[in-house]
């Protein structure tokens, strides 16, 4: 059945209002027309990063292997050139590098490669994995070779890690380490170089001294900076504007930002969500949706888990305000085609454009279902990410329980080292007063009295005794989850007064973490044999696979908290 000509009139008057708004917000598209054809273009500056790409790997295709000084450079300069890039890919070079440093057996090598991995963990939202790469540079953290970026990279870090924690106590915490790190990196930076002036500006923005920090990038910006260096200042000059309220300027800076790092290839990048951000808050959909569909496609090239986050916390939004617009045109429609109907004899002047308009308009339809069937596809993606992050989130709580149980047994066994140590002090400081005086009176037979009276198995016997009340301390249940695992004849049973058995101190130490039959051995001065035999006896007691004894039993044992 063909539509009346009212309803064709009427259809043709929605179409004249939807083009009469879409030129109102014209000249506001326009302003970032330049930008978005550097978005349609980005595949050009794409390719031009994969030739600069292709020469270092040709390098270091042709490169001997015993060249190894050279492969490290050159593995080096691959890692660089992946590091805003491709997280996998910088990652991978990365490792190379630091296995040619320990065959160069450089030590600064090392360091430089350690640093390296664990900024671009910290930028792939791998902290855990950042803070493991730092952990061997603690030993020379103040060498001043690479302190400046050592304390840089561990700033970064945990300010990252402040952002994203919910519990209070934790953000507090890395919160606090962060400007710690961050005062040291300036202290060790040496002044005329951008990151001298970038750090300090930095600082200030994190003090909230905003203005200071803004007049001090404003600064920096007129230098001749680095396309990288440039677009970071541009972003930080957007975040400051928008946190002291002027939005406009804000846009400017980070939209200069973006069109910095598209131009150098940088997928892993804050400044394009943040502008996408502002504009959805403006209401500029078009933009907005434009730029965070870009940052979406660059978050899972780049493969940082945190701008994955930061991306799906904004794009719900804007699909959400598009079927909100789309539900008004609805109701708009509904009393439009009311006024509408009243004009039936006007409807027939318009057939023809009605005609062309209606076909406008099924092409639009057409337009808008399929951007809808894309975005669920983009949902359904964020979902599985979300399904990742949470079970990073487990694996997380799990290693922060380990650290706070060997946190607990580091401090109990520390305050029994200083105590026994000052006893053995004072025994031995009160022997050696008694055998001076002896010799010094000649008194060689009570020389011998004291020497003889001297039981170097009682002390042993002792800090045994000492070691075992530390230890039920800290796992008053041990007894009772060691015979769990025993059969009913072979479990041990103690008197009131009774120290742990010598089976049950050998898996005291393990259940610390000393595992090695011949450190067990020395500490409990047994033969390593013996401590074999004790541990093969009580496995094959057991009542469970001999070879998962020792697992079951760490698993089965719980600490004091």
């Amino acid at each position: 059945m063909k539509e009346s000509y009212s309803l064709k009139a009427f259809r043709f008057l929605i179409v004249f209002c939807f083009l009469t708004t879409a030129i109102g917000k014209s000249q506001e598209i326009n302003s970032f027309k330049d930008l978005n054809q550097i978005i349609k273009n980005s595949s050009k500056y794409d390719q031009k990063k994969r030739t600069e790409i292709d020469s270092f790997r040709t390098a270091l295709k042709n490169t001997k292997k015993s060249d190894l000084l050279v492969r490290y450079h050159l593995n080096e300069q691959m890692f660089y050139q992946f590091k805003f890039f491709k997280r996998d890919s910088a990652f991978y070079y990365g490792i190379q590098a630091k296995n040619l440093a320990h065959q160069i057996n450089d030590k600064s090598l090392i360091a430089n490669a350690n640093m390296n991995l664990a900024d671009i963990c910290v930028s792939s939202g791998m902290y855990k994995e950042a803070l493991d790469f730092l952990e061997p540079l603690k030993i020379n953290e103040a060498d001043k070779t690479y302190g400046s970026l050592y304390y840089g990279v561990l700033g970064r870090c945990y300010g990252d890690m402040a952002e994203y924690s919910n519990t209070p106590y934790f953000n507090k915490e890395y919160v606090k380490l962060a400007r710690k790190y961050r005062e040291k990196a300036l202290s060790l930076t040496e002044d005329g170089y951008f990151f001298h002036y970038f750090l300090k500006a930095f600082n200030k923005s994190k003090n909230n001294q905003l203005r200071e920090a803004v007049d001090e990038f404003n600064i920096l910006l007129k230098k001749k900076n680095m396309p990288h260096d440039q677009a970071l200042v541009h972003y930080m000059l957007g975040d400051l504007n928008k946190q002291l309220g002027n939005i406009d300027e804000a846009i400017i800076h980070f939209k200069e930002a973006v069109i910095f790092d598209i131009t150098t290839s940088t997928k892993e990048s804050l400044a394009i969500i943040k502008l996408s951000e502002l504009l959805f808050k403006k209401g500029d959909l078009t933009n907005a949706s434009i730029l965070i569909r870009k940052a979406n496609e660059d978050a899972f090239f780049y493969g940082a888990q945190q701008r994955k986050i930061q991306v799906g916390e904004i794009l719900p939004l804007i699909e959400q305000e598009i079927l909100q617009i789309v539900e008004k045109e609805k109701e708009r429609i509904y009393w439009q085609y009311i006024i509408v109907s009243a004009f039936l004899v006007l409807a027939v002047c318009f057939v023809i454009i009605i005609y062309i308009q209606f076909r406008k308009l099924n092409k639009a339809k057409k337009i808008i279902a399929d951007a809808h069937q894309n975005l669920e596809s983009i949902n359904k993606q964020l979902r599985n990410v979300n399904e990742k992050i949470k079970s990073r989130n487990i694996e997380i709580k799990q290693v922060n329980k380990q650290l706070l149980e060997a946190n607990k047994i580091k401090e109990e066994y520390l305050g029994l080292f200083f105590t026994q140590y000052d006893g053995i002090f004072e025994k031995f400081n009160s022997f050696m007063m008694i055998m001076k005086k002896s010799i010094d009176e000649e008194n060689y037979e009570k020389v011998k009295r004291t020497i003889s009276s001297y039981n170097l198995k009682r002390e042993k016997e002792k800090l045994l005794e000492n070691f075992d009340t530390a230890f039920i301390n800290l796992f008053p249940n041990f007894i009772y989850e060691f015979n769990s695992l025993m059969k009913e004849e072979y479990k041990i049973k103690l008197s009131k007064d009774q120290f742990l058995t010598k089976e049950l101190r050998i898996y005291a130490l393990i259940r610390l973490g000393i595992t090695h039959n011949e450190i067990i051995a020395q500490i409990l001065g047994y033969s390593i044999n013996s401590i074999y035999a004790y541990k093969t006896k009580i496995r094959n007691n057991s009542i469970i696979n001999k070879d998962d004894f020792d697992q079951k039993l760490l698993k089965n044992t719980t600490l004091k908290l």
